[in-house]
């Protein structure tokens, strides 16, 4: 028996119900660009709190999640595990998926934002940063977008060739990315066998003959960008030592790391760790790994015009009273290290996705996500590529409560809005072979 007080919360619901559906009379059309993080954390915000807003998410790439499917290494699959949250969002029937359309040539951004109440671009930082020293145009000389997307087999990296051949790699970079690719080479090759690593990549890795991996960046161990746990993942491998120059242990850097300071733990804590696995001698030693500081790139070698055989390092030095922010100065002093594959890792860039969007310093400018009334950012393109997936959360949500604010105001300007429909004339004139979630699906 339903009591009298259940009755009355009933028709309470049901009449906040009503009066919801009369409130969103037009159910607000929200476009998402980009198919990563950032784009499934808005969609998730925006479906979550809205009752009839309808969420389609455009993809460049045949197939969707970003960074998170062609960025993350194979052995980090517990990385992966967001997507089976973004796989229940993509089968409500308020949200649609159409890959493989690239906004801004096959279908302008303007005609978007005229087919929709409010766009959400979420494609994140779409340029690597380049070493711009002369020889990079050689054979076997790879930046980490490059690499990483030939071991993940992602779409746009179909035809990069690495030839692992050789005996020696550098890899430009002290951060996680660079940690992966070393990893990657240094790692026994069936361990990644049940993974979901490229075919491609796995048959070459195991006729690999690389034994040593160079891992070079321009300042010293306080400036690492890296992780304490991905550097164990390398340091803790039977058969691979780490080698370190322990005279970048320096009095100053040994007081800084003995300080207390919450604040930078992780960095103390991850040169503390390095101290103690570096030049650890083992005598069942197969491939080594050497972490060099103090030196940025300068020159690339080559014995036939054609393949890479060395780089040419500057050293450098650390100047200034700040321990953790020193000033770097070159000496002009000249290194070179041998080697038949480079790697760079050092970082992405925003190039300007619109000439109608403000830039400042390599980021959109906004303001709690807003880019102007109807246009917004979320993720790296909005903030450079910084931080991981709890920060890109936190864009997500605070750009979808810019959208949700703004929303009974762009349904009042443009209330004839239909979404989709009104960019399918567009997309079937360009012949536009459209991906949609379910033939993802069968891709997968």
């Amino acid at each position: 028996m339903v009591g009298a007080g259940t009755k009355v919360l009933l028709r309470c619901c049901a009449h906040l119900q009503r009066s919801l559906i009369r409130r969103y009379s037009t159910d607000p059309q929200i476009c998402i660009v980009g198919s990563g993080p950032a784009g499934f954390g808005v969609a998730q915000s925006i479906l979550k709190h809205h009752p009839t807003a309808r969420v389609d998410m455009f993809e460049q790439s045949p197939v969707p999640y970003g960074l998170i499917r062609r960025g993350v290494s194979p052995d980090h699959q517990d990385v992966k595990n967001c997507i089976h949250g973004y796989e229940r969002t993509a089968v409500l029937p308020r949200f649609s998926f159409y890959g493989n359309i690239e906004v801004g040539s096959a279908l302008p951004l303007v005609e978007l934002q005229a087919a929709y109440h409010a766009v959400v671009l979420c494609t994140g930082a779409q340029e690597e940063r380049k070493l711009g020293i002369p020889g990079e145009n050689l054979r076997n000389i790879f930046t980490s977008l490059q690499f990483v997307g030939w071991y993940n087999g992602d779409t746009n990296h179909q035809d990069v060739d690495v030839d692992v051949g050789g005996r020696t790699v550098v890899i430009v970079g002290h951060g996680n990315v660079a940690l992966d690719c070393a990893r990657m080479l240094l790692k026994p090759t069936h361990m990644f066998k049940d993974t979901d690593i490229s075919p491609v990549a796995y048959n070459k890795l195991m006729e690999s003959k690389i034994n040593k991996v160079y891992l070079v960046g321009r300042r010293g161990p306080l400036q690492m960008a890296c992780t304490r746990k991905e550097l164990s993942e390398i340091a803790d491998l039977e058969g691979v030592v780490t080698k370190v120059d322990t005279d970048v242990f320096t009095p100053a850097v040994n007081q800084a790391i003995n300080n207390k300071d919450l604040k930078r733990r992780k960095q103390h804590r991850l040169v503390k760790y390095l101290m103690k696995v570096a030049n650890i001698e083992n005598k069942h030693i197969s491939k080594e790994f050497e972490i060099k500081y103090l030196r940025s790139p300068h020159s690339i070698t080559t014995n036939d015009d054609v393949t890479i055989a060395g780089v040419n390092f500057n050293i450098n030095k650390l100047e200034g009273d700040n321990v953790y922010e020193p000033l770097v100065t070159s000496s002009r002093e000249l290194e070179h290290i041998s080697c038949d594959l480079l790697i760079s890792c050092i970082g992405y860039t925003n190039k300007q996705f619109d000439p109608n969007i403000p830039y400042k310093g390599g980021k959109m400018v906004h303001d709690n996500g807003r880019i102007q009334p109807g246009l917004y950012a979320s993720g790296w393109c909005r903030d450079g590529p910084l931080g991981v997936l709890a920060d890109t959360s936190n864009s997500s949500t605070q750009t979808s409560t810019s959208v949700l604010n703004d929303i009974d105001d762009l349904i009042t300007d443009k209330p004839s809005c239909r979404g989709y429909n009104d960019v399918l004339p567009t997309l079937e004139e360009k012949n536009i072979d459209v991906i949609t979630w379910h033939r993802w699906q069968t891709i997968d």
